[in-house]
């Protein structure tokens, strides 16, 4: 049933108002507006804009942010109705933890508006919809009033278009609600029936509000499904994780609910139970601080809820939240970028601000963000030529558009990154071969490579998308920072053969089948063991890489993604700058944590062939006509097997115990330097290098800890000039193999005098061996090839 007018006490009604509104006002978000550069700060402008404008446009997106995300991040132009839309749902959060503490005493009002008043202090915009709907169906539990249900779906059906993450949160709330009542509550069908008729039709109403047409709804679903696969491989980092404290964590976490062993807690545990399992695989999956904190803040949101509607065993459920709670707090340490938790708890300025100074803050934030992304300004006589085009961004930097008022035209998966199934890809590649496809694509570059995240190769993000880009565009223009593709008046066509199948071991290297003026990748496949799949589900998959050697010995490696490894991986050309190729005779795959993956690994060598009037379109793609290429002018391995090397110091503790090669390694304790080289560059002629360090490691006890520093620096007599030490963390991904780790600084070198050193500091608790330690120098040269 629904509340009848007898059922509500308008002074009641008065005061939940009257402390929403102290909710709303103390709580209130930073008046910031603005956006930058990069891959996420511009997603701000993707969402407003797309809403300001024509919902329409971006109706066949696939992102993990759904059309209505501008909600979590909202700019001047959709300021209003995000700041009302955010202040109901904090108004609904009072109404919702009132009714779950209907009792007579006196100070019931204080507890109200502290719980309420905490929960908007570290909620985001997708938490407390998460938070209502929990307790909105809570609040049904209890009085059986059907308000509460139908509010609770409503919620739900709107949070399918804010997130991914969201949805799959929200949606698997109400499917554990609908267990729970399948089996200890009603007595037939008919009312589950209907309740899933409702949540249908409330997610086809949205859809039908926003586009006015069922086209692309179903889409839109398979979409969130394929997004939900294989993010744990494609999207992860992994840092230390002390499993004693996670694993206490989890079992009181999960466990606190059903020990109580009444009925509400059993419909507690029930319903809460898969959403705290999705955002545990949500925040411990990518694991930066950003993703755990949110993590957190949804445990303590569940635990506080459960604590208020289970009344009983309060003392001891309060006692067993916190100490979960502290253990998740003291694990969240070892995420990456973690920073300390600061709040500001009242947040009266914030409000005052935004009601006084309202059109001064618009106007100060469109000249910040005119500000931010200035950077991204293209060369005018460009700009003007791509003037009413349609445009696409590649890979992701969006505030590209408004910095040069260019016509997007998006395709579905606006992030090339996130195409990690071949559905997904496969929705990409279609739309660059179709009528839908922009004029124009601009790809940005850093310092003229191309570039993915997380070590991952650009050209194998998309590897069906990538050969429609080849065949749909050429090339148009480039400088150090954006490579400009414009569409062909028809496709060039491409041919794919099979050159060989074999099978590989992990860490064995493979010879590269060599087809000049061809585009050689190979497809990866293997079965997933048991434990892997196990491993997969409950926490994460494991992180592969392929290494790359080139002809000139070098090694390069990329993260895979097993899913996109199936449809190949790009071998050659090697093309990490623009107009600049190198060669690759040998590849190797590596993989953490090898002893729980199959041992045998199935490759399959693939040659492409593009036709049409040139000699060779690939290559004209990328603009590599004199063929380019970084040559070695120096290079110098240390391995160990003597004890003076020119250029090195030796004067190190050696182990015949672990090496990589020949009889001895280099064993760097705790708190201890290297092995060192000193080069002196005056032996050099003045130019533009690129000086690696490499060598092969090896660390059966080390902890991500970002301790462990490759370092390349270059002094003269009167101090440093450059200094580059990048931690090993991200290199250093299984602790029983040797893997090889490396740091690469370009220098322009123009004074006299300057020594070249390197050398790995050890500031970690653990020891580290490291063998074929390698200092290599490049500049470009240009051949006749």
């Amino acid at each position: 049933m629904f509340l009848t007018l007898k059922e509500v006490n308008i002074r009641e009604v008065l005061k939940i108002l009257l402390i929403g509104f102290f909710v709303v006002i103390g709580t209130f978000p930073e008046n910031d507006w603005t956006f930058s550069v990069g891959i996420d700060p511009p997603m701000s402008w993707v969402f407003n804009y797309l809403y300001s404008n024509d919902l329409s446009i971006g109706k066949h997106i696939l992102f993990p942010h759904g059309p209505l995300a501008f909600f979590m991040y909202p700019l001047q132009e959709n300021i209003l109705i995000a700041t009302l839309i955010t202040s109901l749902l904090k108004i609904l959060l009072v109404i919702n933890v009132s009714y779950l503490l209907q009792t007579k005493k006196n100070y019931k009002w204080i507890i109200i508006f502290f719980i309420a008043y905490l929960i908007s202090i570290i909620a985001g915009f997708y938490h407390l919809i998460l938070t209502n709907i929990i307790l909105l169906f809570c609040n049904y539990f209890i009085y059986k009033k059907y308000i509460f249900k139908i509010l609770a779906f409503i919620l739900t059906a709107f949070a399918f278009y804010v997130k991914a993450n969201v949805a799959i949160m929200s949606g698997l709330l109400c499917f554990t609600f609908f267990l729970y009542y399948m089996f200890f509550e009603y007595k037939s069908y008919k009312s589950i029936i209907c309740d899933i008729f409702t949540i249908i039709s409330s997610v086809i109403l949205f859809w039908l509000l926003m586009y006015g047409t069922f086209s692309g709804l179903v889409r839109y679903f398979i979409g969130i499904f394929n997004l939900a696969q294989d993010n744990s491989a494609a999207a992860s980092w992994y840092p230390y994780n002390n499993w004693w404290i996670l694993s206490a964590f989890l079992i009181i976490s999960f466990s606190i609910p059903f020990i109580n062993k009444t009925k509400k807690s059993l419909f507690y545990g029930i319903l809460i139970s898969l959403s705290l399992f999705a955002a545990w695989k949500h925040g411990m999956s990518r694991e930066d601080f950003s993703h755990v904190r949110g993590y957190l803040f949804y445990v303590i949101i569940s635990l506080l809820i459960f604590i208020m509607f289970n009344r009983k065993n309060i003392f001891k459920n309060t006692v067993l939240s916190i100490i979960a709670i502290l253990l998740l707090s003291i694990n969240m340490k070892n995420s990456v970028n973690y920073t300390p938790l600061k709040y500001e708890l009242i947040r009266i300025n914030n409000f005052v601000d935004f009601v006084t100074k309202y059109s001064e803050i618009k106007t100060k934030a469109k000249i910040k963000i005119n500000e931010n992304i200035s950077s991204n300004k293209l060369p005018l006589s460009i700009k003007n030529s791509l003037n009413k085009k349609t445009v696409d961004i590649y890979p992701w930097d969006y505030s590209i558009i408004p910095a040069n008022n260019l016509n997007w035209q998006p395709r579905p998966v606006i992030h090339a990154y996130a195409s990690y199934t071949n559905w997904l890809d496969k929705q990409n590649a279609e739309h660059f071969n179709s009528k839908n496809a922009p004029q124009f694509i601009i790809w940005e570059l850093i310092n003229s490579c191309f570039y993915s995240i997380d070590n991952r190769y650009a050209f194998n993000d998309e590897p069906l998308t990538i050969i429609q880009l080849i065949s749909n565009y050429y090339y148009y223009y480039s400088n150090n920072k954006f490579a400009i593709f414009k569409k062909r008046l028809n496709p060039i066509k491409s041919k794919s053969n099979s050159i060989k199948k074999s099978t590989l071991n992990w860490g064995e290297w493979a010879n590269v089948p060599q087809h000049k003026n061809s585009l050689v990748r190979v497809k990866l496949n293997f079965d997933k063991s048991i434990l892997q799949a196990i491993k997969t589900f409950f926490y994460k998959d494991e992180q592969f890489w392929v290494y790359l050697k080139l002809d000139n010995g070098i090694i390069i490696k990329h993260r895979i993604v097993p899913k996109n490894a199936e449809d190949g991986i790009w071998v050659n050309p090697y093309i990490y700058n623009i107009n600049k190729k190198d060669n690759v005779s040998q590849i190797m795959f590596k993989a953490s944590n090898q002893g729980i993956l199959s041992a045998k690994l199935n490759i399959e060598w693939e040659k492409i062939d593009f036709f049409n009037e040139t000699t060779n379109c690939l290559y004209d793609f990328f603009k590599i006509s004199d063929l380019k290429k970084d040559t070695i002018v120096f290079s110098s391995t240390n391995t160990f097997e003597k004890q003076q090397y020119p250029y090195w110091n030796n004067n190190v503790s050696l182990t015949k115990k672990v090496k990589f090669s020949g009889s001895k390694a280099n064993f760097v304790n705790s708190n201890v330097f290297s092995s060192s080289f000193s080069y002196p560059l005056d032996s050099m002629p003045f130019g533009d290098y690129k000086i690696k360090i490499e060598c092969w490691a090896k660390s059966n006890n080390y902890k991500y800890s970002k301790n462990i520093l490759l370092i390349l620096s270059i002094d003269d007599k009167f101090g440093n000039i450059k200094w580059t030490g990048i931690p090993i963390d991200e290199q250093l991904f299984d602790n029983e193999n040797w893997l090889n780790i490396s740091n690469t600084i370009e220098y322009k070198h123009n004074k006299s005098n300057c020594i070249l050193n390197g050398y790995l500091w050890n500031k970690s608790k653990s020891d580290i061996i490291i063998d074929d330690y390698k200092i290599i120098i490049l500049n470009e040269k240009k051949t006749n090839n």
